[in-house]
């Protein structure tokens, strides 16, 4: 979906026909919800139901969703369909990650970042195929059906795991129940501040205030507040020790880089995808194939990359520099793409295959790390929370990224991120032997 959705925002004819800076902001925060519900997601497997369990609700939750894109029901329907989305992929992605973990528990560093890296490598072959399905039936009959197209493959995605046999004999049960004057005291705090954020929701509402770029504003500062307030929380805990806190110190630290990345990467599926609908020469290829250079490229590099984990020993933190440099530079490449498309010349499609290698090699060194350090660094009993609490770093980047791009545009957007992420990895790479330390690597 991620293939379509920008273009069938902007769309006046047969999508909502809004203006771009504003389809990109809302697919920025759609993006950014889907990861910054991983939060509650993680709570809930860890805290109530076990990892399964809530991953089996979520991929119901997703189906429902594009089953609601795929209706046609006007601008309610599409709101109502990327909520669903977002909340499903919320309890779905942080247990689905988390249970790799469990199945790896008892091995090495590197047998457990290959694992990541194979597992990463699954899930963009599925997004390959359906970039490429989705993307054409878009553009060649209609959203909805393209939309309709993604329900069905959801619906076969859940049936085969809810049949795996390996991950039915994983235990599934919380790692820390929740105990009934817990969730007493949680009922206490969590039900006036809904009441609250209700209550400011209609006040602006009524004023004119609550217009939807006020809201996805709103919505990017959250994204940044929210993690700071978990990591926070999880250092003050009384129940870890020194090393869980050193970990947790250096977590942050890699936290704050994954940012700068993100901010980057899920652009892909909105300015880019602008971008090249309107300045590259597809060479008679539907436009919306260009997102399927990012699968294509972390499929082919994924394997080899887990092969060299397996026998090179990497820190993270080195990873992670590594991976923020090949991000940055493939906005720098944009920004001189979109420097020689500023005339009105279509450029070559190859300027995007270069930005996708670049791109795609870094998203290879420092997400499946992200998630692999986020399992090793969990204190006891918040596995899936501090998986989920990583897939905030993808939240805020979405966010952010994309309320910059709603500022900026062309060859100064692209300089301005690649920029920032080249010198983030910098700062990284010097910082790498007093993390190491922290993370014990």
């Amino acid at each position: 979906m991620r293939a379509v959705l920008a273009l069938f925002l902007i769309d006046s004819a047969d999508g909502l026909g809004m203006p771009k800076t504003v389809a990109v902001g809302l697919v920025g925060a759609y993006l950014s919800a889907c990861y910054l519900a991983a939060l509650p997601g993680g709570w809930i497997a860890d805290r109530l139901t076990g990892a399964r369990r809530a991953a089996l609700v979520g991929s119901v939750a997703i189906l429902a969703g594009h089953i609601a894109l795929a209706l046609e029901a006007g601008a309610g329907g599409v709101y109502a369909g990327l909520l669903l989305i977002a909340a499903g992929t919320g309890l779905q992605k942080p247990n689905m990650t988390a249970m790799v973990g469990k199945l790896y528990a008892d091995r090495s560093d590197g047998e457990r970042d290959a694992a990541y890296s194979r597992f990463y490598a699954s899930i963009n072959a599925g997004g390959l195929v359906a970039t490429l399905l989705v993307g054409w039936l878009g553009l060649h009959f209609s959203w909805h059906l393209a939309f309709g197209a993604a329900a069905l493959a959801m619906a076969f995605s859940l049936v085969s795991f809810a049949l795996s046999g390996s991950l039915r004999e994983l235990a599934d049960e919380p790692e820390r129940p929740l105990s009934r004057p817990e969730a007493r005291a949680l009922t206490v705090r969590v039900l006036p501040a809904v009441a609250a954020v209700l209550a400011i929701a209609v006040a602006a509402r009524s004023t004119g205030v609550l217009t939807l770029d006020h809201t996805l504003t709103a919505f990017a500062a959250l994204t940044v507040v929210v993690p700071a307030l978990c990591i926070g929380r999880l250092l003050r805990r009384k129940d870890i020790d020194a090393r869980d806190r050193a970990g947790l110190r250096a977590y942050a630290g890699l936290f704050a880089a994954a940012i700068a990345f993100f901010c980057i990467l899920d652009l892909a599926a909105s300015n880019v995808q602008l971008f090249a609908a309107d300045h590259v020469d597809m060479m008679g290829l539907p436009v919306t194939w260009q997102a399927a250079l990012n699968p294509i490229v972390t499929v082919a590099f994924a394997g080899v990359l887990a092969a060299v984990w397996r026998r090179v020993k990497v820190s993270s933190p080195a990873k992670f520099s590594t991976g923020l440099v090949l991000g940055g530079s493939s906005f720098l490449l944009l920004a001189l793409a979109a420097t020689r498309a500023a005339g009105g010349t279509n450029i070559s499609l190859l300027w995007l295959v270069g930005l996708y290698v670049l791109l795609s090699t870094g998203e290879l060194f420092l997400a499946p790390t992200g998630l692999s350090i986020s399992h090793k660094l969990a204190p006891a009993g918040a596995g899936s929370q501090l998986t989920g609490i990583f897939f905030l770093a993808v939240a805020a980047g979405d966010a952010i990224g994309s309320q910059v791009a709603t500022h900026l545009t062309g060859a100064v957007l692209y300089l301005a991120l690649g920029g920032f992420a080249v010198l983030a990895g910098l700062a990284m790479t010097a910082a790498t032997p007093r993390l190491r330390l922290l993370t014990g690597e």
